[in-house]
């Protein structure tokens, strides 16, 4: 049997996608339920396995949609339009629930870019599994870790998976209740507690407005069904009479949030009146329904804006990043899993998803832009000051998802794909990294109170080296491909109306890599070269043992090799050269590129940098890096006694308390919410029901149960007594009716 059949003996059955889901899922209901009567060895086995087997049924469903020919290729067929899918495969289990037209599917669905997102999650995660083994062995909770574990790998599977938006919603809402869980989990230490409920009360905010961009979609598609014509359908492929028709038997069989249906609704878009050849277009107003007299494009930035809003609080960007450093209150391998690896990433996996719908409005992708340019620089300034080791590579992993949202947003999407990549390897390997020194250091996180590790903790060293080096941009690693290929993407891609955007935020970018060089030398040189610290806790590091060290090699070599997948090795347009990972994703960016070109409000570059970029780009990490070399291993050991400048400690202080953004939040949104609370509390709760209506009611009843109980004396003759009078009475009032 040649590679070729092998392969294909390979192929998942599309019927069996929810395996992966389930396997890691089981794991989590074992561990939890059964965990502490199988005991150490039993749960670890348990979790790890979970994970391992859905790594490999994702491997098979990721060689099930990418071939090594063509003509190998599976295909899908599509509900909303008479052509089929290629490089894609799902299954749809039937209506997942409906209340009246409106109706939702469990449906599963792979294609290049779920593809990788699935061997990342597992691949990584397993690794993460393997590591916290040894991590956690002396803990007591390690059942409920690694359950709570596998939940977060089966949630983060499922919004990958899903092929609607109710589906992936209900994996976002998982992987944020399961990191609640990891964040809070030595729930008994008050300050790691609130950490967690940080985490969940911020993310709360940004689901919310999730929630309200996934109605406003669902209102859009059907104005959209009701006003849409068969000219607009001409663009989607075969007769637009059918066509229309079928997209209208797609919304009947899957509803309207299925990504499918949201692709053809985006290509059937018009984008001005003068490309509408008469079918709606983004400037036509909605004739019926709770969007009456809005627009389409209008009511469509507007619920990319929101969606953002939703990433915001999932991927830490501004101003919801506030509880990303706070969440490295929990054990390290969650800090890899959840803050470097998978969840942090979900929302650039949304706008990869939609990116047909984000190409429709410039303005939503220009703000895109430009808040992740302003998260990824904010939090690279803080990250200068930082003394702990986990919140340097906290703020540094808000950073670098910035530049995400920055490649997003400007319509480099393969780069900012390729970057959650890399990103996943190298730091992961650093938050593993940045356990091992901790575990060998008697649990030290202050990188000023470690120094001369490099000598104590080699294999530590030096994958943690690579992993510097890969974050820092120096050639040849695959950090420096991934983030210039979003530079250079951001330099030369236009949004229309908003062409100032290209040149400024690509030279924030330059800085914003500089200072991502500079803060990733300090950490190193602080921790790792240089003598150890006298304030250290213990006098000698140790090297933590093997299940701790081979996740962090082979981390460390992925940073490397993952380099690959950014070198223009394919055939492109007109026989251009293609970077790998560009041409993989190309056939999921194609709506997204076709869109653009039709509409001309964006317009994308597909260039390779030349040799003068990387140049540039090379020169700017080495620029942050000496920078930082010289700081600290000249000047700052040169003026060891001497006090700082009064300006340089009060910067150093600004910086170090984060720019005071928490204490903004307090003073600005979180005591202002307690006083009116405390005020309705008084007012409401307190006067109004406790006072008013429970006691009222009861104070009522028993003033009138002690008047009453006057009449209730039990004697007899006094019963009849006043019956008598009240027939008298009665017989009196009778006879004056009578003679009036």
């Amino acid at each position: 049997m040649d590679l070729k059949q092998f392969l294909l003996q390979l192929r998942l059955d599309p019927a069996a996608l929810w395996l992966i889901i389930a396997l890691p899922l089981l794991g989590a209901f074992i561990c939890g339920v059964f965990g502490r009567m199988l005991g150490r060895a039993n749960v670890y086995l348990v979790a790890c396995a979970a994970v391992a087997g859905s790594f490999l049924l994702s491997l098979s469903a990721f060689l099930s949609v990418s071939p090594l020919e063509a003509a190998q290729a599976v295909t899908m067929e599509n509900a909303f339009s008479s052509g089929t899918i290629r490089y894609a495969f799902g299954y749809d289990f039937g209506t997942w629930f409906s209340a009246g037209t409106f109706r939702v599917n469990f449906g599963l669905m792979v294609d290049h870019l779920s593809g990788t997102l699935l061997l990342v999650i597992t691949g990584v995660g397993f690794l993460i599994h393997l590591y916290s083994t040894s991590y956690m062995s002396h803990d007591d909770g390690y059942w409920r870790y690694f359950a709570y574990l596998n939940l977060f790998v089966a949630a983060m599977l499922t919004l990958v998976l899903a092929d609607n938006l109710v589906l992936l919603f209900v994996g976002w809402e998982g992987v944020g209740m399961a990191s609640y869980l990891l964040i809070g989990f030595w729930y008994s230490d008050t300050a790691k507690a609130w950490a967690g409920r940080k985490a969940f009360v911020t993310n709360r905010i940004g689901d919310f407005a999730f929630l309200i961009a996934t109605f406003l979609i669902v209102l859009l598609v059907s104005a959209f069904n009701t006003q849409a014509t068969a000219a607009n359908f001409s663009m989607v492929g075969g007769n637009p009479e059918a066509a229309q028709v079928r997209y209208r038997e797609g919304l009947q069989l899957k509803g309207p949030v299925a990504f499918q249906g949201l692709e053809t609704m985006a290509n059937a878009l018009h984008v001005t009146p003068e490309k509408a050849q008469g079918g709606l277009n983004l400037q036509t107003p909605i004739s019926e329904g709770p969007l009456k007299g809005r627009t389409f494009g209008g009511v469509l930035t507007v619920a990319m804006l929101l969606f953002l809003l939703g990433a915001a609080g999932k991927s830490a960007q501004f101003p919801l990043y506030v509880w990303l450093p706070d969440a490295m209150a929990g054990p390290t391998p969650v800090s890899a899993l959840i803050h470097a690896a998978t969840m942090v990433t979900a929302g650039v996996y949304l706008f990869s998803r939609m990116s047909f719908l984000l190409v429709l409005s410039p303005t939503a992708m220009v703000t895109v832009a430009v808040i992740g340019t302003i998260t990824s620089l904010l939090a690279a300034l803080i990250a200068f000051a930082q003394d702990d080791i986990k919140k340097v590579l906290a703020y540094s992993t808000v950073s670098q998802l910035g530049i995400m949202f920055m490649g997003v947003g400007m319509g480099i999407f393969w780069a900012a794909v390729l970057h959650l990549v890399t990103h996943a390897f190298f730091k992961a390997c650093l938050f593993l990294g940045a356990g091992s020194v901790m575990h060998g250091n008697a649990d030290e996180t202050d990188i000023k109170k470690l120094g001369g590790v490099r000598h104590e903790m080699k294999q530590t060293w030096f994958t943690f080296l690579v992993a510097t080096l890969a974050i820092t941009g120096i050639f040849p690693l695959s950090g420096f491909f991934s983030k210039d290929a979003i530079f250079h993407g951001i330099h030369h891609n236009h949004l229309h109306g908003y062409e100032w955007a290209s040149s400024a935020i690509y030279y924030v970018g330059l800085l914003i890599a500089a200072c991502t060089a500079f803060y990733m030398s300090r950490v190193y040189l602080l921790t790792f070269e240089g003598k150890r610290s006298p304030e250290a806790k213990i006098p000698h590091a140790h090297e933590s043992d093997w299940r701790m060290t081979t996740p962090l090699w082979i981390l460390a070599i992925l940073s490397v090799v993952a380099l690959v997948q950014a070198l223009p090795l394919m055939p492109g347009r007109g026989g251009v050269m293609q970077p790998v990972m560009e041409n993989f994703l190309g056939p999921v960016f194609s709506s997204a590129e076709r869109i653009a070109a039709r509409g001309g409000e964006v317009k994308l570059d597909h260039s390779v940098p030349s040799l003068v970029d990387y140049i540039k780009a090379w020169l700017v990490a080495l620029a942050g890096g000496a920078a930082a070399g010289f700081m600290y291993l000249k000047f700052f050991p040169s003026r060891v006694g001497q006090p700082a400048p009064a300006f340089a400690r009060s910067v150093r202080r600004f910086t170090q308390n984060k720019f005071y953004v928490d204490e903004a939040y307090e003073f600005l949104v979180i005591r202002p919410v307690k006083n009116v609370s405390a005020i309705l509390y008084k007012l409401v709760d307190t006067l109004l029901i406790d006072t008013v209506a429970v006691r009222g009611t009861a104070w009522v009843t028993a003033r009138l149960g002690s008047a009453l109980r006057y009449v209730q004396t039990g004697d007899a003759q006094a019963y009849a007594a006043v019956m008598a009078l009240a027939l008298l009475g009665g017989a009196v009032y009778a006879l004056i009716l009578v003679l009036k």
